[in-house]
C-alpha cells in the first residue's frame, strides 16, 4: 500500500508576530494611556535592527525600547501598563492568539519592576488575565523566592482562572522557555502545597498547569513525585467529587506511564507481566515518506479474573545526523475478561511534520504491554536525505 503523501499548511513563524506592524500597535495604546510616553523614541529603537532578531531578543528588544520611552517611577511605568491592557479574557480560548502582543510586557516587567515589587505583582496579575507572567515572574523567585510564593500563596483562591493557573505554571523548575530559578526545587514542600490547593480546581486549564507542575516534580524527585501521585489517585478514587483529580494524576504520570515505570503503572491498576503478548506484526517492511503503516497485536488473558492493559507501541530510527531517535506512542486501553484473547490494530503515518522530519533508514517498532515489550520488528523507510541511511542497520 502507497499513501498520498501529506503535507501541512505553512504556518507563519512566530518570531513574524513581533514586527513593526506590532511595535505600532504598542506605541499607540501606550500613548493613548499617557501622553507623554515618547511614541517616537520608541518606534525607532524598538524596529532599529528588529528584522535581524529571532523570536525572544524581539521581545526583549521591544521591552528594552518601551523603558527608554517611559523614563518614570516603576509604579507609574506599571501603572501606565495596566492602563493599556483591554478586558480581561474570560476563558481560555485563543490565550496566545489574543494576548502575543502584550508579550513585551511582561519582558518589561521581569527586567524593570524589581525595585517595586508590589506595583509589579500587581501588574503581573493584571498581565496574565490577557496572556501570562508566567515568564515575568521568573526574576522576582528569583530575587526572593520564599516573598514571591508568599504572595502566590494568597493568589491560589483567585476568581480568575488564569491568575490560579500562574500560581501553579510560574513556580514550575521545567516551564519551558523559561529561565531556571535557583532554589525553586529545594523550595518543593511550599510548591506542592500550592498544588494541594490547585488540583481542586474546576478548570481544565487550571488543572492541565497542575499535572505539568506535579509531572516536573516527578522529574525532579521521582520517589516523592510517585508518592504524590499515588496518594491523590487514591484520594479520586475514593471520592466520586474528586473525578477530574483521577485525570490530573494521569496527566501528570503520562511520562512515566510511557517509559514502562512498574510503580507508576501499578497506580493505575496496569499489572507488568501478566498479560500474554502473542504476535505483533506491520503491515509493510518498506514504506517511503507520507506513507501509512498498519501495526497489529494479538493479547491474551491467561487468568480467571479481568485485567486492565495500557499498550503503547516504540518507534525508534535514524535522524538527519544518522543517530537513532526513539519515541513512544500512545496505542489502547482496554480490559481482557478471563480468559479472553484480543487483536489490536493502530496505524501510524510516517509524514513529514514540523516537529518530526522522515529520514531515510532502517527502523524499529516494538508493542509495550503494560511496560513489557513485546518482539520487535524492522522496515525500511524511504525519506529525507541528508543523513547516512546506513547508520542504524547493524544497531542491536
Amino acid at each position: 500500500m502507497v499513501a498520498g503523501t501529506q503535507t501541512e499548511t505553512p504556518r507563519t513563524p512566530y518570531k513574524l508576530w513581533f514586527d513593526a506592524a506590532l511595535v505600532d500597535e504598542i506605541a499607540a495604546l501606550l500613548h493613548a494611556t499617557r501622553d507623554d510616553f515618547d511614541r517616537a523614541l520608541f518606534r525607532r529603537e524598538a524596529t532599529r535592527g528588529l528584522d535581524t532578531l529571532e523570536f525572544k531578543d524581539r521581545t526583549l528588544h521591544i521591552a528594552d525600547a518601551m523603558a527608554l520611552a517611559m523614563p518614570w517611577p516603576t509604579a507609574e511605568r506599571m501603572q501606565t501598563l495596566i492602563a493599556a491592557l483591554p478586558p480581561e479574557l474570560p476563558d481560555d480560548e485563543g490565550v496566545t492568539e489574543k494576548g502575543y502582543r502584550f508579550w513585551p510586557f511582561g519582558e518589561f516587567i521581569a527586567r524593570q519592576g524589581l525595585d517595586d515589587v508590589d506595583a509589579s505583582f500587581e501588574a503581573m496579575v493584571e498581565l496574565t488575565k490577557r496572556f501570562t507572567s508566567e515568564f515575568a515572574i521568573r526574576p522576582f523567585l528569583a530575587a526572593d523566592l520564599h516573598g514571591a510564593l508568599d504572595r502566590l500563596e494568597a493568589l491560589v483562591d483567585h476568581p480568575n482562572l488564569h491568575v490560579r493557573r500562574w500560581v501553579s505554571e510560574g513556580t514550575r523548575t521545567r516551564l519551558p522557555w523559561a529561565r531556571g530559578v535557583p532554589g525553586l526545587k529545594k523550595a518543593q514542600p511550599r510548591r506542592l502545597r500550592l498544588l494541594e490547593v490547585l488540583r481542586h480546581d474546576p478548570e481544565r486549564y487550571v488543572q492541565r498547569s497542575v499535572a505539568n507542575h506535579l509531572q516536573d516534580i516527578v522529574k525532579d524527585d521521582l520517589p516523592t513525585g510517585l508518592d504524590t501521585l499515588e496518594r491523590w489517585a487514591t484520594d479520586g478514587e475514593s471520592n466520586s467529587s474528586e473525578g477530574d483529580l483521577l485525570w490530573v494524576v494521569r496527566h501528570a504520570a503520562r511520562g512515566q506511564l510511557k517509559a514502562g515505570h512498574p510503580r507508576a503503572l501499578r497506580i493505575f491498576g496496569f499489572e507488568p507481566g501478566v498479560v500474554g503478548i502473542g504476535q505483533f506484526t506491520l503491515s509493510h517492511d518498506e514504506l517511503r515518506a507520507g506513507d501509512t503503516l498498519t501495526l497489529a497485536l494479538t493479547l491474551n488473558n491467561p487468568t480467571d479474573r479481568s485485567i486492565d492493559v495500557r499498550v503503547d507501541y516504540a518507534l525508534s530510527g535514524p535522524t538527519k545526523s544518522g543517530r537513532a531517535f526513539s519515541k513512544v506512542f500512545r496505542w489502547s486501553d482496554l480490559e481482557l475478561k478471563p480468559g479472553q484473547s484480543q487483536t489490536l490494530e493502530t496505524t501510524h503515518s510516517f509524514a513529514h511534520r514540523s516537529t518530526r522530519k522522515v529520514y531515510t533508514g532502517l527502523h524499529r517498532l516494538e508493542a509495550r504491554v503494560n511496560g513489557v515489550p513485546s518482539q520487535s520488528r524492522e522496515l525500511w523507510l524511504e525519506g529525507l536525505e541528508g543523513n547516512d541511511p546506513n547508520a542504524l542497520k547493524n544497531t542491536p
